[in-house]
């Protein structure tokens, strides 16, 4: 069966929130960085996913990059004539160059590697950035500008990021994250790394002052944002800079030593370093608009049964979660019969039915991997059910995956949809490997059944936020890297460490996927009429996501296959391949 996804159903996450004016012309931001140039005073800003630049006195914005991608946090170079930034994709971040002398943006080396954080070392050859080129975490690292040669500067178990050099390039400071602490950290030439200062609560955009006597940084409460110093003394004195402002997450940057630039109240603002008010430095630009289009109507698509069992089967469990009312229904029976649910009743005695009943169990409906990277092999589908993924959207239609691969108790799977278009404009793909409990899906049953160990890539510089978003989220796996099936659950983790409940997660690889596809009703839930998918596992996966991985059993088209069994198939296939 061939699908085709509708047009943007979910905007990408790093799709930056802009303030528009008459004519377009965009004059405040939710979130923006700035840097200022200690050559002319010149302002480098991101805006709207573009770098721009800004006189001195604040005024018309001058657009400078103009990609499909994201581009963010610039940094001019000590001479003025260069500025680094960030190039942001659903595949991770690289590090630009754009030279004013020739109006030409050029990549930072090469290789498939997630870059971040990147600023200048006062000389104009090096630079320093964040990367996660090990799968191991970020660590700090230099590169060379003229050779491309680059080295690692720091090797820790937790994660190092926001590198920043003095103006003399004698002292190295950074931010680095160890579980659930944030610490301040200072390398002083010749001298082994110490730790400036510990918070429990989130650190971020340390800056040097010009003269080198106190790094400005960022700490991040319940009570908000808080711009703080710390000056260099013995004991170190920590002091607040904060005024009444609401601060983005960007660095200060200094004019000179007794200026201070920074982005808050969704504008730029300057201070004096000893004064306790700060000013609006206004800017212009303009954005050029965007006609919306309407959405596409979704198309119903009607799938068929192929090959269904002639048994009827009553599937019991404790909970059920079936997509449609909210929470769990406690004691429910799902009624099986020619592949499709005929009835989902209070529990009772069936005349001449088998039951199954799974006792302590959650029955969930069949998981929905919308854009999924399954590899070209007829052996994948016990795995892929292993994991509780019975409908999969591939967009290459391999001459091995015909609709009807696997259908049938012979060679169970997923069902496959195909499709021509850009998963990726409907889709959303959030994991990396540094999203929560990640690291622990390689210790799962089937991961280790299966023989799979392979963590995502880093993508993110911070974990995505996902709150109040206003279009319903559709999960799909492919962007992360990992082997299927236990990708989607990878994304399953990452939705909820972004700010959406157990219920709203499963709708995503749910209900939410079956709109989109056009399968409403028919997959994505459990009711009468439906196909029937089901997924039974031990806990509570509304209340706790990994739990969805508990799988004893999975039901597709009215087939049921314990776990072991499909585990045994799965191993079985893959040493005949």
């Amino acid at each position: 069966m061939r699908v085709s996804l509708p047009v943007i159903f979910f905007c990408f996450l790093w799709s930056p929130s802009l303030s528009y004016g008459d004519d377009a012309f965009v004059t405040t931001d939710d979130k923006f960085a700035i840097d200022v140039s200690m050559v002319d005073g010149r302002i480098a800003m991101d805006l709207g996913g573009d770098i721009w630049t800004l006189p001195a006195a604040g005024g018309q914005a001058t657009r400078l990059t103009d990609g499909n991608l994201t581009e963010t946090r610039p940094r001019w170079s000590p001479d003025g004539v260069e500025i680094l930034y960030e190039v942001k994709s659903p595949d991770g971040s690289e590090l630009w160059l754009f030279d004013r002398s020739t109006n030409v943006s050029a990549k930072i080396g090469s290789g498939d590697f997630h870059n971040q954080n990147a600023s200048w070392h006062p000389s104009g050859e090096k630079i320093v950035f964040a990367s996660d080129r090990h799968g191991t975490g970020l660590d700090i690292w230099e590169l060379d500008l003229p050779t491309g040669l680059a080295w690692r500067i720091t090797d820790h178990a937790g994660e190092d990021r926001e590198p920043v050099w003095t103006k003399d390039g004698r002292h190295l400071a950074w931010i680095r994250k160890t579980e659930d602490t944030f610490a301040l950290m200072l390398r002083r030439h010749g001298e082994p790394e110490i730790v400036l200062l510990e918070s429990e609560s989130p650190l971020s955009s340390p800056s040097w002052r010009p003269d080198n006597s106190l790094l400005t940084y960022l700490r991040h409460g319940e009570e908000g944002t808080i711009l703080e110093m710390a000056i260099l003394s013995e004991p170190i004195l920590v002091r607040s800079l904060s005024v009444d402002e609401e601060l983005i997450a960007a660095p200060v940057s200094w004019g000179d030593r007794m200026t201070m630039f920074y982005t808050a109240d969704k504008t730029i603002r300057t201070r004096g370093f000893e004064e306790r008010r700060s000013r609006p430095l206004h800017f212009r630009a303009y954005i050029r608009p965007v006609e919306a289009k309407p959405p596409e109507e979704v198309v119903r698509r009607e799938l068929e049964v192929l090959n269904p069992p002639e048994d009827r089967l009553v599937i019991r469990g404790a909970r059920l979660f079936d997509g449609i009312w909210k929470g769990y229904r406690q004691n429910m029976d799902v009624v099986i019969e020619g592949g499709r649910v005929v009835a989902v009743e209070a529990r009772q005695e069936w005349e001449g039915d088998t039951i199954l009943d799974l006792g302590d169990v959650s029955i969930i409906p069949g998981l929905i991997d919308a854009w999924s990277g399954v590899e070209d092999s007829s052996t994948a589908g016990a795995a892929l059910l292993a994991y509780g993924v019975t409908t999969i959207v591939v967009n290459t239609e391999i001459s091995a995956f015909l609709p009807s691969l696997w259908e049938g108790e012979a060679m169970p799977g997923p069902r496959l949809l195909f499709t021509t278009d850009d998963p990726a404009r409907s889709t959303t793909s959030i994991a990396d490997s540094a999203t929560a409990g990640v690291a622990g899906l390689m210790a799962s049953r089937q991961a280790i059944a299966l023989d799979q160990s392979s963590r995502p890539a880093r993508r993110f510089a911070e974990t995505p936020s996902l709150g109040n978003r206003p279009s319903p989220i559709v999960a799909g796996s492919k962007p992360n890297r990992m082997p299927s099936g236990l990708a989607l659950h990878a994304e399953l983790r990452g939705l909820v460490e972004a700010g959406l409940d157990g219920e709203q997660t499963l709708h995503a690889a749910g209900k939410n996927s079956a709109k989109v596809l056009g399968l409403e009703n028919q997959v994505g839930t459990i009711a009468p009429g439906g196909l029937a998918d089901l997924v039974l596992v031990r806990g509570d996966p509304l209340g706790n996501i990994e739990d969805t991985l508990n799988i004893v059993a999975v039901v597709r088209n009215g087939r049921f296959f314990s776990l072991v069994s499909l585990l045994e198939r799965a191993q079985t296939a893959a040493n005949v391949e």
